[in-house]
């Protein structure tokens, strides 16, 4: 015993023998005495019931089971110990009255339940619950407790005023005081609990039996022993837990933690030698008398030494063999009689010598997996040799596979090619009787590729192949054998591919699986490549097909058509030839938008370019230039000729209604002829003037077929604007109109759109009159520019007023990394904040590149501008561009908002834009609010905002700041 646990135990005596000295003199007032005794008696009884608790709900896998059948033992004693607080005198009564006799024999029956219990689980032996034991016990105790409240007058006196505690009350107080002494003696003598815990609970039950000796000696109805005795226990129950709780399990896990650091440190740094047949490795330190001392591995079917690992150095009692063979392999696990452990593992037996309590569930557990650890270092290093010697017959037999390289040239990334090739080479070289490599899709459950070796296409049937390919499939291994085919399967995100192998004589060997795996997983390796680079190619040509194409009609795309122009034009000028241009419009195709639809006005569109391809010869190239607006290339036509193919194509798709289920839809065409090089010289001339001549045909009537020959003055009107837009590029004549966008919830402003306006002989064009031709010079993305810069000039005259919203129109033209610098430089030079600029999408002519589109959009929102789409619902590609394009706003074709109130079509139709955008989280804008009606249903739709004539023109920003902030 050290110092300090007699300085311990000598504290414990001298304050009890202070207590006893001073107790006579020392009276507390009833009230006081009350007071404490609930201060001390009632926590006292809470930290007991934590430290009987707490054992039983960690369970055994923290703590040894000892300390769980302790506490289990100990739970029958919390019946007396509550009844006991129950009881006090300054309670209302408990049952009976509240006398000192009911709480002293309560009193003595908790310490001696407690004291049982301690015994208990002291001698129990681990083994099945002690059903019988604890239930015995908690009847018991039930039993007696209430006998005391019921009875108490029937039992001795444990107290008399003037004389103090009673014969009965010393005897038992003695007898209880000496049964702690013993449990406390024998707990540090038998070390029960284990050495780390047993001097904490010998203690605690010291301190435990101190406390019950003073009630020997109590002598007045207030005595201060009494508060004495709570303290001991208290004391008693704090070291028991501290023993338990600290020193049990969590010095323990430090103690794990910081082995298990060293542990791996040390065999990571250690050399193993291989002497005799038998691998040895020195460990060091962390081998020296600490969990593990030494550990031996024999092999059980020869009996010999395979592995020893120890600390610093060898010893002769940890390489002696064991003696009894026959108890170790019927019992699998246990201890030697040397004190060795032992554990049988798939044909080994591990023997170890351990200086650690194995009766800690962290300490044990912590062994186990140092056992297992070193099981498998030994088995790496024992099949280190062999796996280098099969390794060298790979690398033998990889040596032949390598003139196969040659095939993924001569493949040209053709999968099906390249495996036929690397198949008929394995089945030669294994050999075997024939092999097959599949590829399958697991989504949609079906066999992409099968590729089948010539030796299978001879040896085998196809039905042979499928029943095959469909055993291996539903094999859960990734690889194996089965009678006289190996396998393996790889798996790569959505695919999985494999290649068996058939040998229809000699089955395959160990060696010949590990080959046609290895063989197998380079060829996967290579399918995959070639893989990436066929969907590579695929997506490509998507990517080019979406390019060119108009996904509706899969007819070229302006841009396409446009290309087309060009080259015949070029082609024209070398060799003299002519060619003509058809340009074909539906008429009021609005209307068929809102009479039956716009999926059937897209199945419309769908049908009339079927038409249009099957009337036109192979030469011919027809295109969508964009909504209802179909174009034909006619090559080496001349325009009177043109003409008639236009009136031919006219009669071809407006002869005869579109049938859609049940409805029939009359059709009306409207087309234009212009022929190079007399109306034009470069595409943009030819295709701007047939969007001109198409006009004057619209304001003609229906059904019309024009050439450039019937109206040839007409066409200076165009050159005019052109030379216009030039001046206004040079004088900077940009104006930009605002229009105000109104918050539908309070009838505020929460914006402007900017419409640009050109000046020009003293009056302003609007954009109807100028775009078309803007873009046919290139002087579109310039003018845009302009506006944005004088928009984004005039911001500070807003930005002191209230934050408004500016709505500017984008093309998707101009969706280009230098035109996103430009806006970014523009917003730092006028310090406009970006979250206040919302650019809409506008469409001048399809989307193009929309992936080009929506990484420009995604750039820009990053930084802090947002988007709008323009004009939404006019079309099919509303929704297709909504897919893709990550924006903030939609605002909705004014068409079919200024006939809200007269149209339940049209309403059905907004209705369902609403609750897509709401759904998406979108806000959405009602363009073209012309009236106090329009206005009131775009209110009851739910639409956010509003624009238009009704609420405010487009007008200069003097007009706007006079009319909304002269007062501000």
């Amino acid at each position: 015993m050290g110092y300090k646990e007699k300085l311990l135990l000598a504290l414990g005596l001298l304050s009890a023998l202070f207590v006893l000295l001073i107790h006579d003199s020392v009276v507390p007032s009833p009230s006081t005495f009350s007071y404490l005794i609930a201060i001390t008696r009632i926590p006292t009884f809470f930290l007991f019931v934590g430290t009987v608790l707490t054992p039983l709900l960690v369970g055994q896998f923290l703590i040894k089971s000892k300390f769980y059948y302790t506490a289990l033992f100990l739970v029958p004693s919390l019946i007396p110990q509550a009844f006991h607080i129950l009881s006090f005198v300054f309670f209302p009564d408990f049952i009976t009255p509240n006398v000192r006799d009911k709480v002293s024999w309560l009193h003595i029956t908790f310490t001696a339940y407690t004291l049982l219990g301690i015994t208990l689980g002291m001698l129990h032996k681990d083994g099945r619950f002690p059903y019988l034991k604890f239930l015995a016990l908690l009847l018991s105790s039930l039993v007696v407790s209430f006998f005391i409240v019921l009875y108490y007058p029937l039992l001795p006196k444990t107290y008399i005023e003037g004389v103090g505690s009673t014969t009965i009350s010393d005897v038992l107080w003695t007898g209880l005081a000496l049964w702690g002494f013993l449990l406390a003696y024998l707990l540090i003598k038998g070390k029960t609990y284990g050495e780390r815990v047993s001097k904490y609970l010998s203690w605690g039950m010291f301190f435990y039996s101190v406390g019950s000796t003073l009630p020997i000696f109590y002598t007045h109805y207030n005595d201060i022993i009494w508060i004495a005795v709570s303290f001991y226990r208290a004391l008693a129950y704090l070291l028991i837990a501290y023993g338990v709780v600290k020193v049990e399990v969590v010095d323990v896990g430090k103690e794990v933690v910081i082995h298990s650091r060293a542990f791996l440190d040390s065999l990571a740094k250690a050399v193993p030698e291989w002497v005799g047949g038998v691998l040895k490795v020195a460990l060091g330190k962390v081998f020296e008398k600490s969990f593990i001392d030494s550990l031996c591995i024999y092999d059980l079917s020869t009996k010999e030494l395979k592995a020893y690992f120890y600390g610093l150095k060898e010893r002769e009692e940890d390489l002696k063999p064991p003696e009894d063979w026959n108890r170790i392999l019927e019992e699998g696990m246990g201890i030697l009689e040397d004190g060795r452990y032992f554990q049988v593992r798939e044909g080994y037996l591990i023997l170890g010598r351990y200086s650690a309590d194995l009766e800690n569930p962290l300490i044990n557990t912590h062994i186990r997996r140092i056992e297992n650890l070193l099981f498998l270092y030994f088995l790496q290093h024992k099949n280190f040799d062999e796996l280098l010697k099969e390794k060298a017959r790979e690398i033998q037999r990889l040596y032949t596979m390598l003139e196969t390289s040659e095939y993924i040239v001569q493949a040209y990334n053709n999968i099906d090619i390249f495996s036929k090739q690397m198949l008929d080479r394995l089945d030669h070289v294994l050999p075997m009787d024939g092999s097959l490599f599949y590829m399958s899709d697991q989504n949609a459950k079906r066999v992409e590729r099968l590729i089948l070796s010539s030796l299978f296409i001879k040896n085998f049937t196809e039905e042979d192949a499928k029943l095959l390919l469909a055993e291996v499939q539903a094999d859960p291994n990734t690889f194996g054998m089965k009678d006289n085919f190996c396998f393996t399967k790889f798996e790569h995100g959505q695919y999985q591919a494999g290649v068996v192998g058939v040998r229809l004589k000699e089955p395959f060997g160990k060696n010949d699986l590990v080959f046609f795996k290895t063989i197998s997983n380079q060829l996967f390796h290579i399918v995959r490549l070639m893989k990436v680079i066929e969907d590579l190619e695929s997506a490509r040509l998507s990517v080019k097909f979406l390019s060119e194409y108009d996904p509706l009609t899969m007819l070229y795309n302006r841009r396409t058509f446009e290309r087309y122009v060009r080259d015949n034009i070029e082609k024209s000028s070398k060799t003299g030839s002519i060619f003509s241009i058809v340009l074909i419009d539906i008429d009021d195709f609005k209307l068929i938008n809102d009479v039956y639809g716009h999926h059937t006005a897209d199945m419309v569109l769908k049908e009339l370019s079927e038409r249009l391809k099957r009337s036109l010869r192979r030469m011919d190239i027809p295109a969508r230039l964009g909504g209802d607006e179909f174009a034909v290339l006619l090559p080496h036509l001349s325009r009177d000729t043109a003409r008639a193919v236009a009136k031919r194509l006219q009669d071809e798709l407006s002869s005869t209604p579109v049938k859609m289920e049940d409805k029939e839809i009359p059709i009306s065409i409207s087309a234009v002829v212009v022929s190079y090089p007399q109306d034009g010289t470069s595409e943009e001339e030819l295709i701007t003037y047939a969007e001109y001549l198409m006009r004057e045909a619209k304001r003609k009537g229906k059904g019309i077929v024009l050439s450039s020959e019937e109206s040839p003055h007409k066409f200076s009107v165009v050159k005019e604007v052109e030379r216009s837009i030039m001046e206004s590029l040079e004088k900077s004549s940009v104006v930009p109109f605002y229009q105000e966008i109104i918050d539908l919830k309070d009838m505020s402003i929460f914006g402007f759109e900017v419409l640009m306006r050109i000046k020009f002989n003293g009056r302003f064009l609007s954009a109807g009159e100028f775009v078309d031709v803007a873009e046919r010079i290139g002087a579109m993305q310039k003018l845009d520019f302009l506006l944005m810069e004088k928009v984004f000039e005039n911001y500070k005259l807003f930005e002191n007023k209230f934050p408004l919203f500016i709505f500017i129109n984008l093309v998707p033209e101009n969706a280009t990394e230098e035109f996103a610098e430009k806006l970014r430089a523009l917003a730092d030079k006028y310090s406009v904040p970006t979250t206040n600029v919302i650019f809409e999408i506008t469409e001048r002519k399809a989307i193009e590149d929309i992936m080009q589109v929506v990484s420009f959009v995604s750039k820009l929102k990053s930084e802090g501008f947002r988007f709008a789409i323009d004009d939404f619902g006019s079309g099919y590609s509303s929704f297709y561009y909504l897919k893709y394009l990550p924006v903030d706003f939609l605002k909705i074709e004014g068409e079919f908002i200024k006939t809200l109130p007269n149209s339940p079509t049209d309403r059905v139709f907004i209705e369902g834009i609403v609750s897509v955008a709401k759904k998406m989280g979108i806000k959405t804008i009602a363009e073209y609010v012309e009236n106090e009606k329009v206005l009131e249903v775009v209110k009851d739709l739910g639409i956010d905002y509003a624009q238009g004539y009704y609420l405010g023109k487009p007008e200069p920003l003097e007009e706007k700041l006079k009319k909304h902030f002269s007062k501000v």
